[in-house]
């Protein structure tokens, strides 16, 4: 319940503080004096987005703080789950700056407007004057139907069960339109894949023809050098290995006679027999290498035929190589999609089973419901002096869609809000047939029974404060009476803000607070003020006289405010 209510700065008020009651709490005043303001505030209380221009002429900031106290259940584990402790009670506090750094406080500690939004509406419900217009909407109907058949749990397993059977629709037709593509691309996978096997591609084998070919493109460059040293070395009258071998023996008799020179000595044998190597190396590499045109044009198509196959695939030999072993892997699966196919077929059956037995249940649920809100909702409107009243609610299949044919059955579409489409039906006068209630509908019978299906709708607990804005709009007279009475029959089991015009609902409030625009030194102020019980005669005798005000109209105030309590 809302218990008190701040508010600074914020459009024509400079500062206003209420402190709000259990029950019927009426608010009251002149037409433009600012009732609106107060209910703009608490949509910021309740998770709304703000706006500097709500921001007072001349400050810098807005402010607007609510105390909240019996907090549903469901709200304190939403925030105990994000971190806040409510210890019995909760304050909120926004914060608008025209810099645009705004910000939102739970109990003092920070918090998103996300948050705040989703706990909102279970703190503060505002049924706008202009909501009843909302019935004139027949898609707003399946939503009033499945809060008083309280379908929660299995409207939640309806729209599991829709986005399971939309997640296997669409990876059945993913799945069919990648089969129809490779198909039409199996061709092509397989010419690709026989010009690439073809070729017999070897990882390194590019560089190794390279050298190879530049190896036979210098043969008898390599064969002239080749001989060059093996003479040098060997074959030469005036070859090392020749002239080193005769003072290699020299120096052998010279180690005889001198030891010390045994060292060099081994060192020259050493060198004379790797250079015998050498000169051997040489000679069988001469007559190993020799030009051969034949070779060198083979090795130079070899090439060509990579590089053309490395133009048409953009790629290199390695991923030539590793395409050839996607390709074939999606040759395989396409081999193996028949059978995937008809797995996912048999998947996606199980899951349109699966939604439609929930749409089944749900659309059992609504109807149950649908014969029970039809004999509730016109037991409250005879309350409310709509005593012919005919209401019916009625189920029709949704429109059928060719493009999405798997989620039909015998003319029905499933959503995930099930496969019923739900219009509320309605007659005013007696032996006229109902019609739909969008069509024949006056303003004042939509008024009333719109508070006639929030009364049956709303929960007690659910929700902590209840907001009407005005709900008496189109309604006068007598029937201005029983909707009174019906706002207070609502209070007594939520607490109850309302702002009216008119004196038969204003005069059953628990408690009466009004609003007043002044003018001091040439600024706008409103103020709100709580009334006594005697300052509620003198408001609502306003509310019945207007500007003149006669000792008749006080009484009849005064017998108005002490014969409704």
């Amino acid at each position: 319940m809302l218990r008190e209510l701040r508010i600074k700065n914020f459009a024509v008020i400079d500062e206003v503080a209420l402190e709000l009651g259990p029950g019927l709490n009426i608010i009251t005043g002149e037409t433009g004096a600012g009732k609106s303001i107060i209910l703009n505030a608490l949509g910021l209380v309740s998770g709304e987005r703000g706006s500097s221009d709500i921001i007072r002429h001349k400050e810098d900031e807005a402010t607007v703080e609510a105390l909240f106290d019996g907090v549903p259940k469901l709200i304190e584990a939403k925030l105990a789950d994000a971190g806040f402790e409510l210890d019995g009670e909760l304050v909120i506090k926004r914060i608008l700056n025209r810099s645009g750094k705004n910000r939102i406080y739970l109990n003092g500690s920070l918090c998103p407007l996300n948050l705040l939004a989703e706990i909102g509406g279970a703190l503060v419900h505002i049924y706008g004057q202009h909501e009843h217009h909302s019935l004139l909407q027949p898609e707003t109907h399946l939503n009033l139907l499945d809060a008083f058949a309280e379908v929660e749990a299995l409207a939640l397993a309806m729209k599991q069960t829709c986005a399971a059977l939309t997640v296997a629709w669409n990876e059945l037709n993913d799945t069919k339109d990648s089969l129809d593509q490779r198909r039409r691309e199996r061709a092509n996978l397989e010419a690709q894949a026989e010009e690439i096997a073809r070729a017999q591609l070897k990882a390194g084998e590019e560089e190794e023809l390279r050298a190879r070919k530049n190896i036979l493109a210098h043969s008898e460059k390599l064969n002239l050098g080749c001989r060059e040293g093996e003479e040098l070395l060997y074959e030469g009258d005036a070859a090392l290995v020749g002239r080193l071998g005769k003072y290699a023996a020299k120096l052998r008799e010279l180690a005889g006679i001198d030891t010390n020179l045994q060292p060099t000595e081994e060192l020259i044998q050493s060198s004379l027999a790797q250079l015998q190597e050498a000169a051997a190396q040489l000679r069988r590499y001469a007559d190993r290498v020799h030009f051969d045109p034949r070779a060198l044009e083979q090795l130079e198509d070899r090439l060509a035929e990579i590089q053309r196959l490395k133009r048409k695939f953009n790629a290199s030999v390695d991923d030539i190589i590793k395409l050839e072993k996607e390709i074939q892997q999606s040759l395989s699966r396409l081999e193996n999609s028949e059978e995937q196919i008809a797995a996912l077929e048999k998947n996606f059956a199980a899951a349109r089973g699966r939604a439609w037995d929930s749409a089944g249940k749900l659309s059992n649920e609504r109807q149950r419901a649908a014969k029970k809100l039809r004999r509730e909702l016109e037991k409250e409107a005879r309350g409310l002096g709509m005593a012919e009243i005919a209401f019916e609610v009625r189920f029709a299949s949704q429109d059928d869609k060719a493009d999405a044919p798997p989620f039909f059955i015998a003319g029905k579409r499933l959503t995930e809000r099930g496969m019923d489409q739900v219009e509320f039906y309605f007659s005013s006068n007696p032996g006229e047939p109902v019609k739909p209630l969008a069509k024949i509908a006056s303003g004042g019978e939509l008024s009333r029974l719109m508070l006639a299906l929030k009364s049956l709708v709303m929960t007690p607990g659910v929700v902590s404060t209840l907001l009407f804005d005005e709900v008496d709009s189109g309604v006068g007279g007598r029937v201005a009476e029983i909707v009174g009475k019906k706002l207070k029959q609502v209070a007594a089991q939520n607490q109850v803000i309302s702002v009216t015009h008119l004196p038969q609902i204003a005069a059953m409030a628990d408690c009466h607070y009004v609003v007043q625009k002044e003018v001091e030194k040439g600024r706008t102020f409103t103020r709100v003020e709580k009334l006594s019980d005697k300052e509620r005669i003198g408001e609502i005798a306003r509310m019945l006289g207007g500007v003149k005000i006669t000792e008749q109209t006080r009484k009849h105030a005064e017998e108005m405010v002490r014969g409704r309590n």
